[in-house]
């Protein structure tokens, strides 16, 4: 019994022994990580955890920043985002957790003491802040859809191939990210793919039906017996294709563009119509016929033309209509321009530069015709005065003092034309007097000019057109206005008042031409219409004139 008790008493202390060393292995070994742990590559077997954390945060820095590259499915494009900056870190403290500490679990003492753990590092990932990351970068390789065209520059057809739109799927691209990081270095992500409405089946199907075909060579106008050709480098500017909305490229023409092609062709077989014309043939007015031309109908050149550029013959015939002049031989006739309705003469003193200028401003004004409504323009029917037109140099009022430039002395043309208009009884429509009074001028009833702002202008007010007659003989400048009268017209002048006085000024300037005393005053002039012996209306035109200085020349 005493033996069967030592014994007992020996196998509990074995045992308490045994016990208390496992007991103390597993505390050992709950102190450390396990002896051959390898997480994400880096060996960290056998340290503390803090080793361990340090260790893995110094290995795996460059990791941490390493760019990560994302590709979007099926295209060539891809974008790469900072792994830091895009919200993606290591959760070391995470990875570490459930390494150490105490356990007298025997497979997992066994495991710390001889096994080899193989760990992947645990990532936390700000969604948010990583899906804006990839939302700036998507845009920089986002595409819209650009649809195929074809065009005809230079009588070519060309073509622009169609573009599908491309934009990354962001959920996508966020998901894979979180999923693959950090063990690859690039995801591929779903890509979305927008097609555009002109497709390049489109941009082919327009090219075989129209295109090609309207492009393929010239077209042959058939006008009689007579033949022209136009070119696709001709044609081609007037032709586009447009897309309707399916996408299909249909022709749209520009037809006044087209019809000027074939008019352009054609001209050969025009004959342009002469208008009518009234001119002065023994002191009187004659009418020269009107004349028909010959023109091309193009009214419907341009719809023709278009069919005959997919037509096997590529042929369009046009015929030929009467082109009617603009002003026929009953259009001027019906201008009633058979009398003389005003009729006005004005001296003028000897001096050839002048006298060659108002020769020259005469014949410009003789034979202009003006028909209802329009503007007569003397600075437009005499142009401007130039020496190439062989005006010269003359007395001109410039401030008030005379002095001398190109085209001098035409402003008596203006004074004839301007009192013309007054007793033709038409609208006195821009008019100027000189600025000091000139005595060979009726007072109030005279008018200069000035290239290019200082015009003399009326407008024929009347039903009939105005024929004006003008030259120069004897030592005056006459003046006609033919057409058929409709009112009397007479002038009335009133008093001169406000007079005014010049002064005496001596001018030694190389340039200086003299002159006399010429008094300023103010006039009044009505314009009374009179039809049947009784007068209709009254208008007045009130002038005031400068004094001019007395200028003697010294030099």
């Amino acid at each position: 019994m005493r033996e069967w008790s030592r014994i007992v008493v020996r196998s509990v202390v074995a045992v308490a022994i045994l016990v208390g060393a496992y007991v103390a292995v597993a505390w050992w070994t709950g102190r450390q990580v396990p002896a051959a742990l390898v997480v994400e590559g880096v060996s960290v077997g056998g340290m503390s955890t803090e080793q361990a954390a340090e260790r893995l945060t110094t290995e795996l820095a460059a990791k941490a920043k390493t760019p990560i590259r994302v590709d979007l499915a099926g295209t060539q494009s891809s974008v790469s985002i900072d792994p830091v900056a895009s919200g993606l870190s290591f959760d070391i403290p995470g990875t570490l957790d459930g390494l150490t500490g105490f356990t007298l679990d025997p497979t997992v003492i066994w495991a710390r003491l001889s096994g080899r753990t193989d760990r992947p590092i645990l990532v936390k990932a700000d969604e948010p802040r990583l899906l804006a990351a990839l939302t700036e970068k998507a845009a920089t390789v986002q595409t819209t859809a650009v649809d195929g065209t074809v065009s005809f520059a230079g009588g070519k057809v060309a073509t622009t191939p169609a573009v599908d739109g491309v934009a990354l799927q962001l959920d996508d691209a966020v998901r894979k990210v979180v999923q693959a990081w950090p063990r690859v270095e690039s995801v591929t992500a779903a890509a979305s793919i927008t097609a555009p409405k002109v497709t390049k089946a489109k941009v082919d199907a327009a090219v075989t039906a129209f295109a090609a075909p309207a492009m393929s060579g010239p077209v042959t106008i058939v006008v009689g017996d007579k033949t022209a050709v136009v070119t696709p480098e001709q044609y081609a500017e007037a032709l586009s294709m447009v897309p309707d909305e399916s996408g299909t490229l249909n022709p749209v023409v520009d037809k006044e563009a087209l019809r000027g092609v074939v008019a352009s062709a054609t001209s050969a077989v025009v004959v342009a119509p002469k208008d009518a014309t009234i001119v002065l043939e023994g002191d009187k007015p004659v009418i020269r016929p009107s004349v028909d031309g010959v023109s091309v109908d193009t009214a419907s050149a341009a719809d023709l033309l278009v069919k005959a550029l997919t037509a096997p013959d590529r042929r369009v015939s046009l015929s030929t209509v009467a082109a009617k002049a603009t002003l026929t031989t009953e259009g001027a006739q019906a201008l009633g321009v058979r009398e003389v309705i005003a009729s006005f003469d004005s001296a003028y003193p000897y001096d050839p530069p002048r006298t060659n200028n108002m020769t020259l401003g005469a014949a410009a004004v003789n034979g202009t015709l003006i028909k209802p409504g329009e503007v007569f323009s003397l600075n437009k029917v005499m142009g401007e005065r130039t020496s190439a037109k062989g005006y010269q140099e003359a007395g001109v009022i410039s401030n008030n003092r005379l002095t001398k430039n190109v085209g001098g002395g035409v402003s008596q043309i203006s004074t004839v034309t301007y009192n013309l208009a007054w007793f033709a009884g038409v609208e006195l429509t821009a008019h100027k007097a000189h600025s000091f009074y000139i005595s060979r001028y009726p007072a109030g009833r005279e008018a200069t000019v000035s290239w290019p702002d200082l015009d003399n202008k009326w407008t024929n007010n009347s039903p009939y057109g105005i024929l004006v007659q003008m030259w120069l003989s004897g030592g005056q400048v006459h003046g006609r206005m033919w057409s058929t009268k409709v009112y009397d017209v007479t002038a009335v002048a009133g008093p001169r008042t406000n007079i005014k006085h010049g002064r005496s000024i001596t001018d030694s300037s190389p340039s200086c031409v003299p002159h006399a005393f010429t008094d300023g005053f103010d006039i009044t002039v009505q314009r009374v219409f009179s039809k049947g012996g009784s007068v209709v209306k009254r208008e007045s035109y009130s002038t005031t004139y400068v004094p001019a200085d007395q200028i003697i020349c010294s030099g």
